[in-house]
């Protein structure tokens, strides 16, 4: 048996009160806003490789040593081996027998590879050294699923998981719902049980001065291990949040801008990034232009 995870459902200043949520830091977050940041644009490679199928590229990770990058594309059946400069190692990269891939992170050890399938809101387990699926499980198999079914109809929508990351300290897994509502989901090593979840929303920092609250959407997950924080990053909003998942709290907003000459403009569906916390690199892949970008990311607080 299971004890069933916490779970905080969408609320309003009316239930402020509420004993299942800190009131301190979902109504007063900015108070705790005490993170400020910059990104500046290091470099900019253009990844798109129709021969090998890289056409779509939504999702990314980096391996330990921060030398390489794995990304999907959800228009082909294969997991893409990419150098800093977003160079496919063809060797290192394969084909693999499920399509509609969104996400994908590595353990710690670099044993295997997390791919998140949209479609049936499954994880699949990925050997590396193999280059096989080991393993494919999806959400509605897992203890305490009953606790968010109400948010995953049946047949799936276009509104499922869509991004994953590992947490290093402790080898926990997140996955990410799209929107509809947003939803944070943890689960334990062995994926086979939800531990707890959180409904991303207005009253925990996810803002956006384009966007109505409801029409946030998450699109991808990095672990940043140097203050134990999660990066999300919205496809519509054009942005990274960094999310405190202990105090449930948004630590800042930043915007995915880059230039092009004399203007600036955002980076278009923004979909996978993965989190170097040795260099302070975020690299981000966008679905849309099939492009990598690469920033240094400045703490300015």
């Amino acid at each position: 048996m299971h004890d069933a995870p916490a779970v905080i459902r969408p609320s309003s200043p009316a239930v402020a009160g509420r004993s299942d949520i800190n009131a301190d830091n979902r109504f007063e977050w900015h108070l705790v806003n005490m993170t400020s940041s910059r990104l500046e644009l290091l470099s900019r490679h253009r990844i798109r490789d129709p021969g090998l199928g890289l056409n779509e590229p939504s999702g990314l990770t980096l391996n330990l040593d921060g030398s390489a990058l794995y990304t999907v594309s959800d228009d082909t059946k294969a997991i893409f081996r990419l150098d800093l400069k977003g160079r496919v190692s063809v060797a290192d990269s394969f084909f693999i027998g499920l399509d509609d891939l969104e996400g994908i992170a590595i353990r710690r050890d670099e044993s295997e590879l997390l791919v998140v399938q949209e479609a049936t809101n499954s994880l699949v387990v990925v050997d590396l050294n193999t280059r096989r699926e080991r393993s494919r499980r999806p959400l509605s198999a897992m203890s305490n699923y009953d606790t968010i079914a109400d948010y995953f109809p049946d047949p799936p929508d276009n509104n499922g998981l869509e991004g994953i990351t590992v947490n290093t300290s402790n080898d926990h897994v997140f996955v990410v719902k799209e929107q509809r509502p947003g939803l944070l989901i943890e689960l334990d090593p062995a994926l086979t049980t939800i531990l707890s979840t959180r409904v991303l929303q207005a009253d925990q920092g996810f803002n956006h001065p384009r966007l109505k609250s409801d029409k946030i959407d998450f699109s991808g997950l990095s672990y940043d291990s140097r203050n134990d924080t999660i990066w999300i990053a919205s496809d519509k909003g054009q942005c990274l949040f960094q999310y405190d998942w202990t105090r449930d709290v948004v630590l800042q907003r930043l915007d995915l801008t880059i230039s092009t000459g004399a203007k600036e403009r955002q980076i278009r569906k923004p979909e996978g990034i993965a989190f170097d916390p040795q260099r302070n690199r975020m690299y981000v892949v966008s679905d849309r232009d099939a492009d990598l970008y690469v920033f240094k990311v400045h703490d300015d607080s």
